[in-house]
């Protein structure tokens, strides 16, 4: 993917999920942008990690996800028992756990 296709990815990004915020609260309720931004955080850093040391996109890219996934998932089992499990969390975290291990590498 060209840097371009990401710059636009990631500006789409940032757009679709902070102008509702602020323009209708209820819109995308805080808890979800705290799920997305999460897992966003996790798979991009997994991702630069993994393709760094090995220099292999699509292993990165789906260790990236995958590492972010399942750490929502144990959040979500967390949640089930000890407060408010909600489906709609795993959405978030599975669309923040894609876009940033696709839109950001970090190349050290």
């Amino acid at each position: 993917m060209t840097t371009s296709v990401k710059s636009i990815l990631l500006f789409l990004t940032i757009i679709l999920y902070s102008i509702p915020v602020y323009s209708h609260p209820n819109f995308i309720p805080q808890d979800k942008l705290l799920h997305f931004s999460t897992c966003y955080i996790i798979s991009s850093t997994t991702t630069s990690l993994i393709y760094n040391t090995t220099n292999n996109r699509k292993k990165a890219v789906m260790y990236g996800i995958l590492t972010s996934v399942v750490i929502g998932g144990l959040k979500e089992l967390h949640d089930r028992d000890h407060g408010d499990s909600d489906w709609n969390d795993m959405s978030a975290n599975i669309v923040g756990g894609t876009l940033g291990s696709i839109v950001v590498v970090i190349k050290f």
